[in-house]
């Protein structure tokens, strides 16, 4: 018996082994997490991507059958830009929801109707946010500030109540792989915890939803990822691929 339990023992781990096995799983652990992390990060981004290309191929489908592009809203006709061309992508809604975005709402509570004109539904509580997870670029770089709004130089404007604005045609668009569409959501200008579906080159999208980037379709269809901050630089390549006519508009100042 006391051989057997002698040998038994001698089997065993010591305290200064299992304190190196155990050592040895902190280091591999640490070296996986970080992998998984991007892993992770990686895979929101491609849903986002994806997001876009069928958000993107939903306005080509719209623009091919009424030759010309949806306005940011319509309050004659009630509709904003994604509920436009909702019908093109099946009315579902997933497709408006980015995963990395974390905003309070679903897309069906996001915006609320009052006489005739839409609002964002504010963060019930401080600390966190609203909104939508994808805008439109309705304004071009006339989205700055508001006293140039109407410089009509996005995909379609706002069109208030009893209002009539001509939509802006296929043939308006002097190059549609150079021409901003749709984007992640930015914060309002003024409220930094919305994020709206009408996208401001004044703004910056959020750093912390595809770390550091922005995922952008064209009005071609193709879709990329770009810094955050190249999305909003006052550079006249940048400039010129918010504008319908491809040009920079130094006269608007942001």
């Amino acid at each position: 018996m006391k051989t057997d339990f002698k040998a038994r023992i001698g089997t065993g781990f010591t305290l200064i082994e299992l304190l190196v096995v155990i050592g040895i799983i902190a280091i591999l652990a640490s070296l996986i997490t970080p992998a998984l992390n991007r892993a992770k990060l990686a895979s929101r981004n491609a849903v986002c991507k994806s997001n876009l290309r069928q958000l993107g191929l939903a306005l080509h489908m719209y623009v091919m059958e009424t030759g010309v592009f949806p306005h940011t809203v319509d309050a004659n006709a009630a509709t904003t830009w994604y509920t436009a061309i909702a019908p093109h992508y099946g009315s579902n809604y997933n497709i408006m929801t980015c995963p990395t975005f974390k905003g309070e709402w679903p897309i069906e509570k996001a915006i609320t109707w009052v006489l005739g004109n839409a609002y964002h539904r504010s963060p019930s509580t401080p600390g966190r946010v609203a909104g939508v997870s994808y805008g439109y670029n309705g304004f071009g770089v006339g989205s700055a500030n508001a006293t140039t709004w109407t410089a009509n130089l996005g995909l379609g404007v706002q069109v208030n109540p009893g209002e009539i604005a001509p939509a802006v045609s296929e043939s308006a668009v002097k190059s549609t792989a150079d021409m901003i569409a749709i984007a992640d959501s930015m914060p309002q200008p003024g409220f930094t915890n919305i994020f709206p579906f009408l996208l401001s080159i004044s703004s910056v999208p959020s750093p912390e939803r595809h770390n550091g980037g922005a995922n952008v379709a064209f009005a071609d269809g193709h879709v990329i990822t770009l810094l955050s901050k190249q999305l909003v630089e006052p550079t006249e390549p940048n400039r010129r691929r918010w504008n319908v006519d491809n040009e920079p508009h130094w006269e608007v100042k942001f």
